[in-house]
């Protein structure tokens, strides 16, 4: 074997690009042994094959450049050692977060495709349900920096004056844990018989499908809920164009009204 390797060679034996040993160069954390000042060049010892070994290794494991600086330094094993379990825990921490993650997805695209099986656009139903958990998020506005939000089910709550949201969990066997990790007290949909329908399209016209779901239950003879309540199906997170946007809408029936 060579001595000295040139940059193109140390990088076609670990199959990286050229850039990444200069940067890693820069860096301070894998210099050329030797450095031709006329033109420039780079050569490696080829004892330098086991550091950028060890540095490779450690970016598998998910160490910063920083964290693989003070470690290669380090001379004192049990101090990389304890630095590895720490890195262990921390991966352990990302995966679980990860898995949850997974699992929020696709218990969306449960969600959605549950969902999507019984919408009909101009069409009105009973459905009759136990109570529903969600979790307060509040005005429209506050809908973007709260997380859940990113995660689960939209539930809108409409009146005739006034729209506030939920974070609906759907079936989510976590919920319990996510409820404490954000200290958040769960908010019921009340059970009962329920007149569905759909909106189809943007929300800036969704109080018209609003109106005529409230039509048709006043014209079957029932008392309304004031409240609506809304369940975004497809929106922004599935569709890019607003038009495509699918949202249930729901009237709790109170009752047969007594004229």
């Amino acid at each position: 074997m060579k001595e000295y390797l040139s940059i193109g060679e140390i990088a076609k034996i670990f199959g990286m690009d050229v850039q990444l040993l200069r940067y890693y160069d820069a860096r301070g954390l894998l210099v050329p042994s030797v450095r031709n000042e006329m033109n420039g060049r780079r050569y490696y010892h080829f004892d330098q094959v086991y550091l950028l070994a060890t540095i490779r290794y450690l970016r598998k494991l998910g160490y910063s450049l920083e964290q693989i600086a003070s470690f290669v330094a380090n001379s004192d094993v049990s101090k990389n050692m304890d630095s590895m379990e720490a890195q262990a825990d921390e991966l352990q921490r990302q995966c679980r977060e990860l898995m949850t993650t997974v699992d929020i997805i696709q218990k969306k695209i449960r969600f959605i495709r549950e969902e999507m099986e019984q919408a009909r656009e101009g069409a009105f139903f009973s459905l009759s349900y136990p109570d529903r958990q969600f979790i307060h998020i509040g005005e429209e506005i506050d809908l973007f920096t709260y997380e859940p939000f990113y995660f689960y089910p939209l539930v809108g709550f409409y009146t005739e004056d006034r729209k506030w949201f939920g974070a609906y969990l759907y079936k989510d066997p976590r919920a319990g844990r996510l409820l404490r990790e954000t200290g958040a007290t769960p908010a019921v949909i009340p059970a009962g018989d329920y007149l569905r329908g759909y909106h189809y399209g943007p929300y800036t016209s969704i109080r018209d499908s609003i109106r005529r779901l409230q039509e048709e239950g006043a014209a079957r003879g029932y008392e309304l809920d004031p409240c609506v309540v809304t369940l975004n199906i497809i929106d922004q997170f599935s569709e890019g164009h607003p038009d495509n946007y699918v949202t249930g809408l729901e009237v709790r029936l109170l009752g047969k009204r007594k004229d």
